[in-house]
């Protein structure tokens, strides 16, 4: 099969798996410049099953239904066409760049709990959107999950999906009870019965696995519960979260996605410094899919590297020097006369003053260089733009600094976009990843308001995999921020 083509322009160069349901190949479209990558699923029903060429013709249309409704999200392959070649079926996907979570999850590692928290929230996001649609995957395993390069989780390996909401009586249901390894597979399953919340437990299997760096994952053999957690060191909420993803009986698990993302919401929230004044608390939102288009962002993850890192609490500013007053708890206080406005920002961080009257960047706060090899270190810019429409509303403000994000951060994607406040006032918040001019991938937190005619705009950056590290102290330099007479 190697060198063939397929439909006059797909070549097929690689053999990527072989499964009951058939055959993967990855291929180059001869029919583009650029040649781009594309996977090819043959969809084979054996004829020696007794299914009638009927039946074969209304499961590869259902299967190709599936392909292309869940496909609709960012983080699933989408379907780009199918077609039939000398009797044999086939579904031509989007390929996905990037690394299997089974190479990432080699034995003895473990992860932070950062990453575990990310992990679950990218793909409980992922299992709201499909759901939506009444499907169960019955198969999440690492091997079933791919991190893009912008380090974002992507969910394959749709061969095994089960349509609750299915209505055709003739269709002959997959047996699911072996489909997926005994680790990830809980007791419903095992017995044919598979619930939306059984792919629920999977993820939190793959949580536990992560955590321990163990696998497979031992059963207690009387009562199916996992037994993992006098192993870990991690926040006891967090725990618990993951806990009730793998109990046993389905009744006592989480029973849907967006429960399961509220907790890991309302945890999220607890990470986040407590200060003495009133924090910046930006709304969460996040937005199910519905008809199959997804409407709206997923919510920020605000929380702290550590459960066990000290956090750092706002204090009042010491009296000093207007520029650089030292405080109490590692902080100083920058005053800008000329921009009218005022800020405090870690001690240990470096202040620059660069007043481009291009960019509009008055100051820059540079975190220290890590000694773990971080490509540049966090920062946090405070930038001033001068309107020229005095009257715009910050509505239409948001509009365009959104359109002007998507077109100078390459591959931009919106993680969140909520209404909040800064400096007492009106403001919109929004959180991306891209590549910016330097073809760096960072994701930024923006924060920005209007007033006095002017726009006043304060973004933290950092490389993704180390954006929770001073996330923590940006989020305490964003609320400190004032204006001043």
């Amino acid at each position: 099969m190697l060198g063939s083509i397929l439909h006059s322009h797909y070549k097929i160069v690689k053999i990527l798996g072989i499964g009951k349901s058939g055959m993967t190949y990855l291929a180059t479209d001869l029919d583009t410049i650029d040649s781009p990558l594309f996977v090819i699923k043959q969809i084979q029903h054996v004829p020696s099953s007794g299914m009638v060429p009927q039946l074969a013709e209304k499961l590869f249309e259902i299967q190709a239904g599936i392909a292309y409704q869940v496909g609709q999200h960012p983080q699933i392959p989408s379907l780009i066409t199918t077609f039939e070649e000398a009797g044999e079926r086939y579904l031509v996907r989007e390929y996905i760049e990037g690394e299997f979570l089974s190479q990432e999850l080699s034995p003895g590692a473990t992860w932070t709990q950062t990453q575990v928290f990310d992990f679950l929230f990218d793909l409980i996001e992922i299992l709201g959107f499909f759901h939506n649609f009444k499907y169960i995957h019955q198969d999440i395993n690492p091997h079933n999950i791919i991190r893009r390069h912008d380090g974002r989780f992507c969910l394959i390996g749709f061969s095994s999906v089960k349509d609750l909401g299915s209505t055709w009586p003739n269709l002959v249901e997959e047996d699911s009870r072996h489909i997926n390894d005994p680790s990830y597979t809980p007791y419903e399953q095992e017995q044919g019965v598979s619930k939306l919340n059984t792919d629920i437990y999977a993820v939190g299997a793959i949580a536990i696995q992560a955590i321990v760096g163990k696998f497979p994952l031992e059963k207690d053999a009387y009562t199916y519960e996992l037994k993992w957690r006098d192993e870990v060191n991690m926040h006891q909420k967090l725990v618990e979260i993951v806990h009730k993803m793998v109990r046993p009986d389905y009744r006592n698990r989480y029973q849907s996605a967006p429960e399961v993302l509220q907790a890991l919401k309302a945890f999220a929230l607890t990470q986040i410094p407590a200060p003495k004044s009133q924090r910046f608390k930006p709304q969460l939102i996040f937005g199910m899919a519905i008809c199959g288009l997804m409407l709206g962002f997923s919510a920020i993850r605000l929380f702290s590297a550590s459960a066990n890192k000290p956090q750092v609490a706002p204090s009042p500013v010491a009296s000093s020097s207007p520029n650089t007053g030292r405080e109490r708890a590692g902080w100083q206080q920058y005053t800008d006369k000329t921009a009218k406005l005022k800020v405090k920002y870690a001690s240990n961080w470096q202040q620059e003053k660069l007043d481009n009257i291009v960019t509009g960047e008055h100051v820059i706060f540079t975190a220290p260089a890590s000694s773990s090899g971080n490509k540049y270190p966090a920062n946090i810019s405070i930038r001033v733009e001068n309107l020229t429409d005095p009257n715009i509303t910050l509505a239409k403000y948001t509009q365009s600094t959104i359109a002007e994000i998507d077109r100078y951060y390459q591959d931009a994607k919106f993680i969140e976009s909520s209404s909040t406040k800064l400096a007492k006032r009106p403001a919109n918040l929004v959180v991306y990843t891209g590549k910016d001019e330097n073809s760096a991938i960072v994701k930024n937190l923006e924060v920005w308001t209007i007033a006095r005619g002017k726009a006043y705009i304060l973004t933290y950056k950092a490389e993704p995999d180390r954006y929770y590290e001073s996330l923590g102290k940006a989020m305490t330099t964003i609320e400190s921020f004032a204006l001043t007479p």
